[in-house]
């Protein structure tokens, strides 16, 4: 089972060198932490929410205690659901397909240098997602849909948030492909999967409210981020709160700074589409709530809870 290190902002390892001291100090940590806490909730009779989670830098779970303990808090606040279902752009298709089936586990897809360096107890195992794959298979109307032969498990933008959010492990996860549609077909496809959430399914998206990997500058002060990223992210979490879809879904027409925000194909933000297709589902209005904010170097680390 997965075990983060405990928070004590104390300790710093710099985002600007993962050299292999600071590595293995990170590493430490790990095989030293006593046993992390089961999630804190009980499982709850009413719908789990949706959520969206920036899911930050790749080695946030080794060298971000502020991250870690971000997440932690959050996931303390809810309920444990019946199963997870994990869309990321880091797994993308041309038609919508399943990651790994049965027991999961997590895949270190890591950038050097810790690539081939993971400590021996970083994991994240889960129950067989056999049955939860199979209720896929009918809410996307695609039976079967089609499975990703030889994925060896989770990537590291599933893994590492949900060890955070819960950390005991304890309930099936199934991986699905961020899909290559239009938007409104994102939206749509995420309303057909609504039917999770009256389930006890928790749909999680795992993107980056900002994603200008060429802008980032580990050196920069997060209180001062560009401005363009400051009106992206001000622009999504004022549409967002009013719930206004159709601006969300014209996103590229209607959101500033959007080109900066969002330079490559904007699936970092587009999986946010989906999420709000399960939370609103047949309905027009939604909660809306954003556990963490703020930024990491350039980047909005804005995530979002939908009830």
């Amino acid at each position: 089972m997965f075990r983060l290190p405990p928070v004590d902002h104390g300790v710093a390892v710099s985002n600007r060198d993962l050299s292999r001291r600071a590595f293995f100090g990170a590493a430490a940590l790990f095989a030293t932490t006593a046993k992390g806490r089961g999630v804190a909730a009980a499982a709850s009779d009413s719908p789990p929410p949706v959520l969206y989670v920036s899911h930050g830098a790749p080695i946030f779970a080794l060298n971000d205690p502020g991250r870690i303990a971000e997440l932690r808090s959050w996931g303390s606040r809810l309920s444990r659901p019946r199963g997870i279902v994990v869309m990321t752009p880091h797994f993308a298709s041309r038609r919508l397909a399943l990651g790994r089936l049965g027991q999961g586990a997590a895949m270190y897809n890591l950038p050097e240098p810790i690539k081939g360096h993971v400590p021996p107890n970083l994991d994240y195992v889960t129950p067989s997602n056999e049955r939860l794959a199979a209720r896929l298979d009918v809410l996307a109307g695609q039976t079967p849909l089609s499975r990703s032969e030889g994925r060896r498990g989770f990537d590291h933008t599933t893994w590492m948030p949900l060890a955070c959010l819960f950390p005991a492990a304890d309930v099936p996860v199934v991986e699905l492909t961020y899909p290559y549609l239009d938007d409104p077909s994102l939206f749509s496809l995420g309303k057909r999967l609504a039917p999770l959430r009256d389930e006890g399914i928790l749909f999680v998206a795992s993107g980056g409210m900002t994603h200008n990997l060429a802008s980032m500058d580990f050196g920069a002060t997060p209180s001062a981020p560009p401005a363009w990223s400051q009106e992206f992210d001000a622009w999504a979490t004022e549409r967002l709160t009013a719930c206004d879809v159709d601006a969300l879904i014209d996103w590229r027409s209607r959101a500033p700074a959007q080109s900066l925000a969002h330079p490559d194909d904007g699936a970092h933000y587009r999986v946010l589409l989906v999420a709000l297709g399960v939370a609103l589902g047949a309905g027009s209005t939604m909660r809306t709530a954003f556990p963490i904010v703020g930024y990491e170097s350039t980047l909005s680390k804005r995530s979002v809870q939908m009830n």
